[in-house]
């Protein structure tokens, strides 16, 4: 569940919503299928389909079920034209749900349920350095729910990650299995050093994970591919790692290393879950 969804649970407790979501979206749109916002009894909103005319007319349309206390699927064509028009020049078309949501524990479970289905996964950070923490600090506003993992109590503190959703000071290559990554999980290995970095990208690529991401100059790649090779891996198992992580854009210092992973973080979140995003193409060396 992201930093938004969570919000909202805190907030359903004592007060009713109405859950805006993009169900569908055809040709150019702002966002697209999974997207959404919240709308309080107040005005305030939470998160965002995409800003500009279509969301202004969602935020009145989502008011609108507030004082009836119904819910509701609309359909909006993204032009100036046509009985359904919002007023913009995408040219696009979305369907979009409005789902009531009275204040109460049943409200939260309903959120927390439709929070497990979103198919979105988590991002496994290994490593507490500082590459991580300044990742970790551009994650929740991507909407992106990150574990951290490293085994030195120093470094592995809740107040350096405040916005992580689990955290671990273990054994990491161990980790990795308890964590037991999906296909919708990403995992981020940015170790200390060369053999943590082996260890831990040895059992990831023992796991269904959807991308896995590997910090660390060409030499220590090299190393790496070579110490799996010997063990018995072949270029296929390999080819599933994005290494050297992120994507190119002369990065050097820790600020500009994470906005790179993260970019491409977003551009496999897009080819993967976007339905019909179309991503920047994954740099690789």
């Amino acid at each position: 569940m992201n930093q938004g969804m969570k919000q909202l649970a805190r907030r359903l407790e004592t007060e009713l919503a109405v859950l805006v979501t993009i169900l569908e979206s055809k040709g150019s749109a702002p966002r697209h299928a999974g997207a959404f916002m919240a709308v309080l009894a107040g005005g305030e909103s939470i998160g965002t389909i995409g800003g500009g005319r279509v969301e202004a007319v969602c935020q009145q349309r989502a008011a609108r079920a507030l004082a009836e206390q119904q819910s509701a699927v609309e359909e909006y064509d993204l032009n100036d034209k046509g009985p359904n028009q919002v007023g913009m020049a995408c040219g696009g078309q979305v369907r979009v749900e409005f789902l009531y949501l009275p204040a109460g524990r049943e409200s939260v479970q309903e959120l927390a349920r439709r929070a497990a289905q979103s198919g979105s996964g988590r991002v496994l950070l290994f490593g507490a350095g500082h590459v991580a923490r300044a990742l970790a600090a551009l994650l929740p506003a991507l909407e992106f729910e990150y574990w951290v993992v490293d085994d030195r109590p120093e470094f592995a503190v809740k107040d350096a990650f405040p916005g992580a959703a689990g955290m671990l000071c273990e054994e990491m290559a161990a980790a990795v299995n308890r964590l037991e990554p999906t296909k919708e999980d990403l995992i981020v290995i940015m170790t200390r050093g060369h053999e943590h970095d082996y260890e831990v990208l040895r059992e990831a690529l023992a796991t269904p994970a959807g991308y896995i991401g590997l910090m660390g100059s060409r030499r220590k790649i090299a190393m790496t591919r070579q110490k799996l090779e010997e063990e018995g891996f072949g270029p296929e198992q390999f080819a599933r790692v994005s290494t050297p992580i992120g994507l190119s854009i002369g990065a050097e210092t820790p600020a500009e290393i994470a906005v790179s992973v993260a970019a491409q973080l977003i551009a496999w979140r897009a080819e993967h879950w976007g339905q019909g995003a179309k991503p920047l193409d994954l740099i690789h060396s």
